[in-house]
């Protein structure tokens, strides 16, 4: 295969003057790249007989939201990436403590990365190095495996050709289906005890760490209430605003499915979408990236995904494209579930999920942000009382209550 880097688009689509840019500046300028190339030059040495250099080009790199990717060309035609966490705040210095946070999100970040790929067919890059706590590179990062393939230019259903859609989704669905049969008793987090067992731990919810969780209904009331917080304090007496969170906490109910309300609780990738995986030049997917939004969930959430969500303001062709994919991804997804179901009987009978209202509604109650409230209730009251509803006598509703 080609560089590792050679389609990463670094600073060319990118505004330098926003704050993510100017994090982005920073590591680059005040990261210790001599320190990194030297950490993974001994972890190579111990696999090679013969002496093994590195090199990094940081004017070569990729990115998401939390992190920075950099490709590290060893000297035995090997290449690996490094994942560095950005500061989390814009003033942060290099020099400061690694945050304890930060540390628990790597650490389980790689302990389910570690799992998934021992347990599945998944293509999860492995894992051969990492810092949580303060270190000489100065900065928390991840030495992995460079897996081949390249990022899609826009969503799934419209960056797959037509030709190769089916098999991509089967794929998908097989990796999905893979995920699902990895069940536990808790909602949480994946991370190791000193012993090297894996256990549930608290995880990062509304800007808090939440205990492990024993109920789909308790992970989705401490959601809501946290939205609901947010929201009224950015929109004090406004009546829609007050009226959309009420409704959204209501909707707990037509969303928790009585029968799973005590799990098995399975493991779930938070963001996997379109930018989180590597396809090749047919379309097969060679890697699924970012672990680091990865849990345990109810059914109820594990069955959202935003590649299935159309935009209710988007074209009708658009919409088209999304539902016709999601609908080929639904029949492998029940063919799988058919085929394997002598196998094992942990999987759970997802493809009558996938893509229902039900999964719309948990979709607009958990994956939006506060700022999307109103739009998102009244979308969702057409979804739980049919299209004859309306917003406004609800929020007359709603008024009357709390008069």
């Amino acid at each position: 295969m080609g560089s590792i880097d050679e389609h990463w688009s670094s600073f060319q689509n990118m505004n330098l003057e926003t704050a993510h840019a100017k994090k982005i500046q920073k590591v680059l300028e005040t990261a210790n790249f001599t320190h990194l190339c030297s950490e993974a030059t001994k972890i190579r040495q111990e696999k090679s007989l013969d002496a093994v250099s590195c090199s990094v080009n940081t004017a070569k790199f990729t990115y998401g939201t939390y992190n920075l990717v950099i490709a590290l060309t060893l000297s035995d035609a090997i290449q690996w990436v490094a994942r560095i966490m950005l500061p989390q705040d814009e003033e942060e210095l290099p020099e400061d403590p690694i945050n304890e946070d930060i540390a628990r999100s790597l650490l389980s970040e790689i302990a389910s990365m570690n799992f998934v790929r021992s347990t599945t067919t998944i293509p999860v890059p492995r894992v051969y190095g990492h810092s949580a706590a303060k270190n000489a590179f100065g900065h928390p990062y991840i030495l992995m495996e460079a897996l081949p393939g390249a990022v899609l230019d826009n969503r799934m259903a419209l960056s797959i050709p037509t030709t190769h859609r089916r098999k991509f989704a089967a794929q998908l669905a097989g990796y999905i289906y893979e995920l699902s049969t990895l069940q536990f008793s808790k909602i949480g987090c994946l991370s190791y005890t000193k012993s090297k067992d894996l256990e549930i731990t608290p995880f990062h919810m509304s800007s808090s760490w939440i205990k492990p969780l024993s109920t789909s209904l308790e992970y989705f009331y401490l959601f809501r209430k946290a939205q609901t917080k947010e929201i009224l304090s950015e929109h004090p007496g406004e009546q829609d605003w007050e009226s959309a969170a009420w409704f959204l906490e209501r909707s707990l109910t037509s969303m928790v499915m009585e029968e799973h309300l005590y799990g098995p609780f399975p493991l779930c990738h938070l963001d996997l979408h379109y930018n989180n995986m590597l396809v090749d030049e047919d379309f097969n997917i060679t890697a699924v990236l970012d672990w680091s939004n990865v849990q345990t969930v109810p059914v109820e959430r594990f069955i959202v995904n935003p590649e299935f969500v159309a935009p209710p303001a988007a074209p009708q062709e658009y919409k088209q494209a999304v539902f016709e994919f999601r609908d080929i991804f639904v029949k492998e997804l029940a063919r799988i579930e058919r085929d394997r179901k002598d196998e094992s009987d942990r999987g759970m009978e997802l493809s009558s999920l996938f893509g229902s209202p039900l999964a719309e509604v948990v979709f607009r109650c958990t994956c939006s942000p506060a700022r999307r409230a109103l739009f998102d209730a009244q979308l969702t009251l057409a979804l739980t009382y049919g299209k004859d509803a309306k917003w406004e006598d609800f929020k007359r509703f709603f008024n009357q209550r709390v008069a």
